[in-house]
This record gives C-alpha cells, structure tokens and sequence, in this order.
C-alpha cells in the first residue's frame, strides 16, 4: 500500500479514511478496518460471533492455574 496516512495511525482506524462506503453508512478504512452502521451493527456481531465458535478461534484458559 504505497498511500500516504494522514494524521496517527488510531484516527485512521477508529474515524476512518474511507476506501469503500456502501449504501447504508458501513465503511472500510484504507488499513483493512471494517465500520459498520447502526442498522447493521448489531446483525454483523451476531454473525462474527457466530463464525468464531464455527471456526474454534478461541481456547479456554483457566485463570485459576495461571498464576
């Protein structure tokens, strides 16, 4: 990605340099973040969440035998 960011790294990320805006007001940043809008926010978590159990993207840790 030979684009210049402006300003530090979280503004890009968290209010966005917009690469492509949907319909709705969902966006992606230049650096590959995902923002979505009100309507969909909620449908979006839902299927992430969703996709994580499917996909066994986590692992138990036990804090008790951590320390």
């Amino acid at each position: 990605m030979a684009e210049k960011r402006k300003g530090p790294y979280n503004k890009l990320t968290i209010e966005g340099d917009k690469k492509t805006q949907w319909i709705c007001g969902c966006f992606e940043t230049v650096d590959g973040f995902f923002k979505f809008c009100s309507q969909h926010n909620e449908t979006i978590k839902k299927t992430i969440e969703a996709q994580v159990d499917e996909l066994d993207m986590t692992m138990v840790v036990d804090e008790k035998n951590s320390a």
